[in-house]
Parts: C-alpha cells; sequence; structure tokens
C-alpha cells in the first residue's frame, strides 16, 4: 500500500533520486528533467494539492488556506513535536538536552517549507560569497568563501524568478546587484503600513522598495493575481497565487513527464557500497509504515539541512556519518539572528491587510569589515500575527480574560490594528561548535534517534544586533509610532532559516561537498539545499537555495558548463 504516485507512475529506471521536494529539490528537479533524466522525488509529508501532474491549470487545487485553527492549532502541515521531536542544547555543558519538542521544525508536505513561506525573493549580494576574504580570521567563526560567484549564479537567480513568478521593481533597491534581466512582473498593491515604513525611511536616508515576492500580482503561469488576504506567512495559499515550488517548479518537473513523486515516503538510511563511496540504495518507510527500497544512478539530499545531516547520521550507525572523512557533517550550521520591533501607533494602520510583507530596507546589510557599518541584514515591514493568536497570547495568556471581555477585544483586535513590524534577518557567524547530531536517548514515532541541535549566538551577531536596534526605534518613532519595542532573544532560535551543515568548498579538510554540490567522499551523491552554504548572508534565503540547487542540476546535465542548462 502507498500513497498515490503523481506524476509518470510507469517509470521504473532513475537517473537520479531526490530526497525532499521542497525550495532546492524542486529546483534540482525542474532543471533535470527538462534536460531529459528520469527523477524520483521522496517526499516525507503529504500532497495537499490535487493537479500538480494536470496539465490544465483549473485542475491545480490547493487543500490548504488561511484558516488559524487548521495551521496554527491542528498544524496540518508540520510535523507533530510528539510524534517527532527534536532536542535542544546551548552547549555540551547542558548535558545531553536541555529541551525537546519543536526546534526549528519546517513543514512536512508536498512542496517542502516553502509552503507555509511568504517567498520574500531577495538576491545576496557579490560580497556574501567573499566574507572569508573580506573579514578574515574572526575568532570562533569559521566564515568562508563560497566556491561559487554572484555572477555565476545570477543567471540562476534570473530562471528562478521567471520560473516562480516573483513580483518586484528593477531599480527599488538602492544596493541592488547588476542582473541580466527584468522582474517577470511588477509590484502589487502596497500595504498602508508599508508607505508608512517607506516615508519613514526617507526622513532619515534610506531606500524603502517593494518587497521582491514569489507573488503574483497578475495573471501568470495559469495562476491568479493575488487577493492580499494577508495570511502569506505561515499558510499555504488557497488560490496558488503564491508562487511555492508545489505549483511552479515541481508541477513544471512532473508535466516534463520524466518525474515521479512519491508522498508519504520518508527517506530514514542511505545504503552503501562495501568501500562507502557510493551509494546503492534509500531506505524509506512508505506511506503505510512498513520498509521500502528505491534506485538511481545518482542521489541528491534537499531535505533541509538539519535533516540532510540526520539521514547521513542515520545511515552510518555508530560511525561519524555518510561523507565525513572531514567531520564537518552537521558542523556550521545557521539561522539568521531575528531582531523582531514594533511600533504601536494610535491610529489603525491595519497592518494584517496584504501580503504580510511589502517593503523592505537594505541598508542595515553593513559593510563586510566596517565597524561603522556592521554586518546585519534586510529590514522587513510586516503585520501582527493572526486574531486567534492575538487572542490567546495576549489577552488569556497576558492578562488571563474570558467572557465578555475577551470577546470584545478580540472583536477591537487592538494590538493587530495598531502594530507596525520591523524584523532584521542579522548575519549569523557559522562555528564549527554549532551542530546537529543525533540525541542518544530520545526517538521519533519510528524509533529513531531524532536530530539535536546544539547551538548559541556568536558575538559577531549579537553586537551587530546591538549596533541596529536603535536604527529600528528610530524608524518606527519616523514611521509614526507612539511607543516601541524590540523583542529579546530565546535560547532556542525561532529563525525558518536554516543553513549550513554540509558547506561546499575546493577543500576536501575544509568542506563536505564539492563546489558542484558533489560529496567529496561519495561519487554519486549530491546537495542542493541550504546546507551548502558556507556563510548565511542577511538576506532571507529562500531565492538563493533555488539558484543554487538549479546551479548544481545544471552542472549535472552539463558538467563544467551549468548555465547551458537554462
Amino acid at each position: 500500500m502507498s500513497a498515490p504516485i503523481v506524476g509518470n507512475a510507469s517509470l521504473s529506471k532513475f537517473d537520479m533520486l531526490i530526497v525532499g521536494s521542497g525550495m532546492g529539490a524542486s529546483s534540482a528537479a525542474e532543471i533535470l528533467c527538462a534536460q531529459g533524466l528520469k527523477v524520483l522525488m521522496l517526499e516525507a509529508g503529504a500532497n495537499r494539492f490535487d493537479g500538480l501532474d494536470d496539465p490544465d491549470p483549473t485542475h491545480l487545487v490547493s487543500h490548504l488556506s488561511n484558516d488559524e485553527v487548521k495551521c496554527d492549532v491542528r498544524g496540518i502541515i508540520d510535523p507533530d513535536p510528539l510524534a517527532e521531536p527534536r532536542t535542544f542544547r546551548s552547549s555540551p555543558q547542558d548535558g545531553d538536552r536541555s529541551y525537546v519538542g519543536d526546534v526549528n521544525g519546517l513543514p512536512k508536505t508536498v512542496g517542502g517549507g516553502a509552503v507555509h513561506a511568504d517567498l520574500k525573493m531577495i538576491r545576496f549580494r557579490p560580497t556574501d560569497f567573499q566574507l572569508g576574504t573580506l573579514l578574515g580570521a574572526v575568532s570562533g567563526a569559521s566564515f568562508a568563501d563560497w566556491p561559487v560567484t554572484y555572477d555565476q549564479l545570477e543567471p540562476f537567480y534570473l530562471h528562478v524568478e521567471n520560473a516562480m513568478g516573483v513580483q518586484g521593481q528593477v531599480g527599488a533597491d538602492p544596493t541592488e546587484p547588476t542582473r541580466s534581466g527584468p522582474y517577470p512582473m511588477p509590484p502589487g498593491q502596497p500595504m498602508y503600513v508599508g508607505l508608512l515604513a517607506a516615508a519613514g525611511a526617507q526622513k532619515l536616508g534610506y531606500g524603502a522598495f517593494p518587497f521582491p515576492a514569489a507573488v503574483t500580482s497578475r495573471p501568470y503561469d495559469g495562476r491568479p493575481p493575488c487577493a492580499d488576504c494577508g495570511f502569506c506567512a505561515g499558510y499555504g495559499c488557497p488560490t496558488n497565487a503564491k508562487g511555492s515550488p508545489a505549483v511552479t517548479t515541481l508541477r513544471r518537473a512532473l508535466l516534463t513527464g520524466n518525474c515521479q513523486l512519491w508522498p508519504q515516503t520518508r527517506a530514514v538510511k542511505l545504503l552503501m557500497s562495501p568501500g562507502g563511496n557510493a551509494v546503492v540504495g534509500v531506505q524509506a518507510l512508505g506511506y503505510d509504515g512498513k520498509p521500502v527500497q528505491f534506485q538511481a544512478d545518482r542521489y541528491l539530499l534537499a531535505a533541509s539541512p538539519i535533516e540532510d545531516a540526520r539521514l547521513l547520521l542515520l545511515s552510518d550507525p555508530g560511525g561519524g556519518g555518510v561523507g565525513n572523512s572531514s567531520g564537518l557533517v552537521g558542523r556550521n550550521l545557521m539561522f539568521h539572528l531575528e531582531t523582531d520591533a514594533a511600533g504601536i501607533f494610535e491610529e489603525r494602520v491595519h497592518a494584517y491587510r496584504g501580503k504580510g510583507t511589502c517593503m523592505a530596507v537594505t541598508e542595515f546589510r553593513g559593510v563586510p569589515g566596517d565597524p561603522n557599518h556592521p554586518l546585519g541584514g534586510v529590514v522587513e515591514v510586516g503585520g501582527p500575527v493572526g486574531p486567534l493568536a492575538e487572542a490567546s497570547g495576549a489577552y488569556v495568556g497576558g492578562l488571563g480574560m474570558s467572557g465578555a471581555r475577551l470577546k470584545a477585544l478580540m472583536r477591537q483586535s487592538p494590538l493587530r490594528d495598531r502594530v507596525l513590524g520591523l524584523t532584521m534577518h542579522g548575519e549569523d557567524a557559522p562555528q564549527p561548535t554549532n551542530i546537529v547530531d543525533l540525541d542518544p536517548a530520545v526517538r521519533d514515532v519510528d524509533g529513531l534517534p531524532v536530530a539535536r541541535i546544539t547551538y548559541q549566538n556568536h558575538p559577531f551577531e549579537l553586537s551587530s544586533r546591538e549596533f541596529y536596534i536603535p536604527k529600528l526605534l528610530d524608524l518606527l518613532g519616523a514611521a509614526g509610532a507612539k511607543y516601541g519595542f524590540v523583542d529579546p532573544i530565546t535560547d532556542v532560535p525561532e529563525s525558518a532559516h536554516i543553513m549550513g551543515t554540509l558547506r561546499f568548498g575546493t577543500d576536501p579538510a575544509q568542506s563536505v561537498c564539492e563546489p558542484t554540490g558533489r560529496f567529496h567522499d561519495v561519487g554519486n551523491l549530491y546537495a542542493a539545499d541550504g546546507a551548502l552554504f558556507p556563510t548565511s548572508s542577511g538576506f532571507n534565503p529562500s531565492l538563493t537555495i533555488a539558484a543554487l540547487a538549479a546551479y548544481v542540476a545544471g552542472g549535472i546535465v552539463f558538467p563544467g558548463s551549468p548555465q547551458s542548462a537554462l
């Protein structure tokens, strides 16, 4: 018994097996399938879409919606932290673990974590690929140059922007890198809070601009324009106006006839050759929970940096992990240090109306090596949480209200209606001591060791955060806020931007994968998601994950000339 196969069910021999179906996996599959390779994709989560492999776009139906109960309370696409927990500790001095539960869990569904993201698609800057050289040695950190440059990735950035349907305005970002082509569609309607923030930024000499996003502003590729319902972040799109991988790059791969997708099929072990230098199969748990095996000529990991590392460790019981002669599998785990600031207004600003984020400021990214402009990150302008989260968190949990007073406050929704939010995604210094390994005692529902996160922030990003906090508050004041505050950071990082663990580079002693994405130690195994990142940058990583995965796939098809695949 198996979940319904999506795509060409007649395929039986495969050139590539991909673990995952999210941003990196789908981007790679699109390129590989377009070039005629036969691709098998294994996805641990369920398929919440109808018609992904139907060429008629009117048959493409999402079973996700802007429903707080379904998404936030019942977690329809999230891993159950009771059945599939992760563990956390700040350092080995904490013991085996200090927390068990939901630790940076991404949605478990066809299309991956990007199904719930608001898909802000901004490019890294050329200097982001050279921080090892530009910063030099930083005590306790392991900054390194990327083995690819911005210029090498630029054609793939443009390809993904067109494949996923990104709205944006060329030249509006004052720090925008060079481009070889326009955005496929213009920005949609701005939110009122975005206009307030833009006016405040202008007063302070900053250049706020429409945030590029994979959200349609007009009909595109058979999908309707966004209705600005306000539920982009944290929710699947009910109209498919949001260009998640499921309805864009994955769908393109499936429509070639060269792709077969198995939902609810969880890869649990890579089967290795006697010498350990080649993968000969993948063991998985099928829809019915029974073991099943799959084979292909080559294999590609794109299940998220944490799950990629976990699978490599599970595949080498008692050892250091598959492909780990460097000792770096699972190390240099990075998140973005998110600094959240909120401004409270006397007027109603309706921050929940719109795409969730429509404006950005990039001047807080800083300049590598300049102490007067430390490396922070892009600042996004957005709104507060939904009404149920507002009520349960502030009115019930914080004030202990119930009955008629609670209902009255929920109708008025004063916090949501008068709050403008700013989030800076700060550069997170890579550290060899921030790692993913297997918990020695905690098991998941299938009896497998869970991923354990050992992580703490470096003074590099903490000092940058302190530098930019007053500037965030100044921006709120210039926008018209009467009060402003900054959320404290927590021990367990809350960012869904997960990077590192399988960094790529030219030196096998200092990296896990080659510049092509292939493992140094395993000739037919590749990685193609944020796990490859040597550094985190200060920008949302989704677009770079997709562009890098397309680059890796292009190199598989055309060694030495990846752009020939476009």
